[in-house]
């Protein structure tokens, strides 16, 4: 079977075209959501991190803002740093970068303060947004699909409704060479015997319980 999705550089396939205006910490979040809200198709992801943090903390913090400007469902990527955090803009933006696809940035103090990098982040972000534009839908094998599950807040017909569905579709899903991902581990807890038997192989089972 094969769905409609947006084949990105680096060969992985999306089924949104978003332009992430991601700011490399919480100082940056403001700006990058006021430039976001004047742009179609843009989407901030602010964020609470990468000020002040060190070591494995702001390994994680970097990693993940990477990941989420590599996401296939984005197209293009506009980073605003402040320009004293831990995690630096352009650092991020190369990182994002790597996928192919089209990553700018810009730092806050440099620009001469927020109107001046909100003026010049609206024009990098309204050019990202007509270059995406053109980015066309094409025939792509369901085993590019990747479909990522979180809890929303379970209740008593999670049990009953919500669950078996996500496991029926994230089952199919598979059998066509998909993926599904389920973040929150803990909503495991009292079933990991069951999803054990399920396990590729008997040692992944065994690391599972």
């Amino acid at each position: 079977m094969k769905f409609m999705g947006y084949v990105r550089p680096d060969g992985r396939v999306g089924i949104r075209n978003h332009i992430a205006i991601i700011p490399a910490s919480v100082c940056a979040s403001t700006v990058a959501a006021r430039i976001a809200d004047q742009v179609e198709g843009a989407v901030p992801l602010p964020n609470q991190h990468g000020c002040a943090q060190i070591g494995p903390d702001l390994e994680v913090t970097f990693r993940t803002l990477a990941g989420l400007g590599a996401n296939p469902n984005v197209a293009a990527v506009l980073v605003i740093g402040l320009g004293c955090e831990s995690v630096q803009a352009d650092e991020l933006a190369r990182e994002i970068g790597k996928t192919g696809k089209r990553t700018e940035f810009l730092i806050i103090q440099k620009c001469g303060g927020t109107l001046k990098a909100q003026e010049q982040g609206l024009r990098l972000a309204r050019e990202l947004s007509q270059e995406v534009s053109r980015i066309s839908r094409t025939e792509a094998d369901f085993s590019k699909l990747i479909l990522a599950l979180e809890c929303g807040g379970s209740d008593t017909t999670s049990g009953l409704a919500a669950n078996p569905v996500h496991g029926y579709v994230s089952d199919k899903l598979v059998e066509m060479g998909g993926t599904s991902i389920l973040s929150e581990t803990t909503e495991l807890i009292g079933a990991e015997h069951i999803l054990a038997r399920r396990a590729v192989t008997k040692e992944i089972g065994d690391r599972l319980i």
